[in-house]
């Protein structure tokens, strides 16, 4: 081999080394970018996973550079030297040239298999350790229960003050839970159609949302702030632009949210643009979305006297006469509006309600001090399924209103700035 064929090799190995090293020290490190990272966590279950997850990290990164560097010092060792045979060729071992064999060292193997074993079995133990702490769902000091449901594309939040989730929710929100800091709040995760995956990486791990079962989960964190989840489970086509956002309140802040969720919207004045805009969003859009205090049942599918706002868990309409949707794979519901204004974001936290926002405004005064995304909020009133794919026909996703006039959109822009 030529020295300058020497010379590269050996320094492409070094940068290939410098590389892998500078990588994982960066993205050990720089974490703050990264919203859906796990290694800062900020609540007592993000904890507990950082706490497993950076020794196993340590010791894998341990063994990565002594098998590496073993290669290393081998290829080293025992490289090919001899220059150019005349054939095209570049260096060979003569046959009395090959180094030492070692086949059958019964202290290298016994050593080698020992050793995994024993740092497997450690590794084992603090797993299963972390996995039971985690599967402690008994939260604390918390009375309130959220019932956490996936659907075909977003999460919706249904709120039980006093911990009954036998009876309807006291007010359902979507895309954002919102909780009180240092508090554990016990969540009941479900599905409406498909499985479904629950992840808020800073203040837990995943938890599964299974169509015809409910599984028991807890989040809580240490201050406030809006922290980013994903869908984890494959589901269909708008997978990955299934997010949501947990915001965590001082309780203060929670109290004073919670109580503007239980109010009901009241009509706009007559004769404004939001007055039109209702009668448009009354005539297209609440026989999915609810705006409660002024969507009925009616309007639904049910009778006037049935309740107006409350979708059960397999998409039934909770209301005399209202009728099922006999394919538990589609959803058949859509996100409750009745505080649209008050969230950071929409069509499953794929789009930024406020331009801008980000942690600059507190998040209580978004619909008075934030700039409304006028222009995606209008493009996916206009056109949905093209903003985020669906099947709309199917009742996944919300349907294209292609038909609305520009000032159609307008008026119905200005209802929803009402709904705060």
């Amino acid at each position: 081999m030529s020295s300058r064929l020497k010379a590269l090799v050996w320094l492409s190995s070094l940068l290939v080394i410098a590389g892998t090293i500078v990588l994982i020290v960066v993205s050990i490190v720089v974490t703050d970018d990264h919203p859906l990272s796990t290694l800062s966590p900020v609540g007592r279950q993000g904890r507990d996973i950082a706490r497993l997850i950076n020794p196993i990290f340590i010791v894998a990164g341990v063994v990565f550079f002594l098998v590496q560097g073993a290669v290393l010092a081998l290829w080293w060792r025992y490289r090919v030297g001899g220059s150019d045979t005349g054939d095209g060729e570049y260096g060979y071992y003569e046959d009395d040239e090959f180094p030492e064999q070692i086949h059958g060292n019964d202290r290298l193997e016994i050593a080698w298999t020992i050793v995994p074993t024993i740092l497997l079995a450690v590794i084992s133990v603090f797993t299963l350790v972390g996995l039971f702490a985690l599967d402690d769902v008994e939260a604390s000091g918390e009375e309130m229960v959220v019932t956490v449901i996936g659907q075909q594309w977003w999460w919706e939040y249904q709120y039980h003050l006093d911990g009954d989730t036998t009876t309807p929710p006291d007010f359902v929100t979507a895309n954002e839970l919102v909780i009180p800091v240092g508090v554990d709040i016990p969540l009941e995760i479900k599905s409406r159609d498909v499985i479904h995956s629950f992840w808020v990486p800073k203040l837990n791990g995943k938890k599964d949302a299974v169509p015809g079962r409910s599984h028991d989960w807890v989040i809580q964190a240490d201050k406030p702030g809006r922290y980013r989840g994903q869908c984890t489970e494959f589901c269909g086509l708008s997978h990955g632009l299934m997010k949501t956002v947990a915001v965590a309140l001082t309780p203060a802040e929670f109290a004073q949210w919670k109580d503007n969720q239980m109010t009901l919207a009241a009509l706009p004045a007559e004769g404004t643009d939001a007055s039109e805009g209702w009668e448009i969003f009354n005539q297209q859009c609440a026989s999915c979305h609810v705006v409660n205090g002024l969507t009925t049942a009616a309007t639904r599918g049910g009778d006037t006297d049935s309740p107006p706002d409350t979708w059960d868990i397999y998409g039934e309409f909770n209301g005399d006469n209202a009728g099922t949707y006999t394919d538990q794979l589609v959803a058949g519901a859509a996100p409750n509006l009745t505080h649209l204004m008050t969230r950071g974001t929409f069509a499953g936290s794929w789009f930024d309600l406020y331009l801008d926002a980000g942690d600059r405004i507190p998040y209580l005064d978004l619909s008075t001090a934030g700039t409304l995304n006028r222009g995606e909020l209008e493009a996916w009133v206009i056109n949905a399924p093209e903003r985020k794919p669906a099947k709309a026909d199917d009742f996944r996703g919300m349907i294209a209103f292609t038909g609305l006039s520009p000032d159609d959109v307008d008026d119905v822009v200005a209802f929803l700035r009402t709904l705060d």
